[in-house]
């Protein structure tokens, strides 16, 4: 019962925003910022290209609000976006040649030490991690550090169950291979 309350307050919410009320897209941005900040920084690990990531993310949302049909759930619509523009933004730096992304950036939420106490072992995984082709970390990391289950991975990137089965098992293929040298 409280659940379908949850329900009714979020779609009010969708709804007054979607007609332009700016106080009801802050209060969406506000249950969301921390999940979507997360989100960008797994993928990005960068926290200054983060951050200009999730301006960008929660624009685009704005403008692309009224287009919001309730037919999926609305952080799984706001996940795509951010997945979506982080994967344009990846790629288009990646054209351009500019520097690669630190790894200890954004790998916070995954081993809490600072990068001088990690251990090698934890040190290997995260660069072996960070090798991985885009897609493959991105399901890897949703799957192993976020925990989410592989129907919720295809929906929030808009894929098919098989695809994201394909991509996980060729990131632990990968990361098999690479970590055998280390064992």
């Amino acid at each position: 019962m409280r659940a379908s309350r949850v329900d009714e307050s979020r779609v009010k919410l969708i709804r007054a925003a979607q007609r332009g009320d700016h106080r009801a897209f802050c209060e969406l941005v506000a249950s969301y910022d921390a999940k979507i900040m997360s989100v960008i920084l797994q993928i990005l690990q960068n926290k200054e290209d983060a951050e200009d990531i999730y301006q960008e993310v929660f624009l685009k949302a704005w403008k692309n609000l009224p287009a919001f049909e309730f037919k999926s759930e609305f952080y799984t619509w706001l996940y795509r976006i951010a997945a979506n523009t982080c994967f344009s933004y990846r790629t288009g730096k990646q054209r351009h040649h500019l520097e690669n992304i630190p790894l200890d950036e954004g790998y916070h939420d995954v081993y809490e030490e600072t990068s001088t106490e990690r251990t090698d072992e934890q040190q290997q995984i995260l660069s072996a991690v960070d090798d991985l082709p885009q897609k493959q970390k991105t399901v890897f990391v949703m799957r192993y550090y976020q925990g989410h289950k592989i129907k919720d991975i295809a929906s929030l990137l808009g894929l098919n169950s098989g695809t994201v089965k394909r991509y996980l098992h060729r990131a632990t293929h990968k990361l098999r291979k690479d970590m055998a040298a280390y064992a």
